[in-house]
């Protein structure tokens, strides 16, 4: 059972992300992407509850605005957290975050 929330509705996937997004939550957040572009037109992920993320979770999120870009697909980072933002700052890429995310 995965820690990944998922509703689909009207062509929308919307996966609600746990609170811990640590190194043994990239695999799945990776293969709930990829099933979310597979049947959606718009991938939304709800990032409120993030307490603590990985390196390998923000580099899927950032592989996943690419992949929209070049699918012609919708993606969103809807309500980042204090600590996602946080963590994309210490990254350096407070940028890529601000331009994909919507609060």
């Amino acid at each position: 059972m995965s820690l990944i929330k998922w509703n689909e509705e009207n062509g929308q996937v919307r996966l609600g992300v746990p609170s811990d997004l640590d190194l043994p939550m990239a695999a799945p957040l990776v293969d709930s992407l990829r099933h979310a572009f597979n049947v959606g037109e718009s991938v939304v992920v709800l990032a409120d509850a993030v307490e603590r993320v990985s390196s390998a979770c923000i580099q899927a999120l950032i592989v996943a605005s690419r992949y929209s870009v070049e699918s012609g697909q919708k993606f969103k980072v809807l309500s980042p957290s204090a600590s996602l933002v946080e963590a994309c700052a210490d990254l350096g890429v407070a940028d890529w975050l601000k331009q994909w995310s919507q609060t």
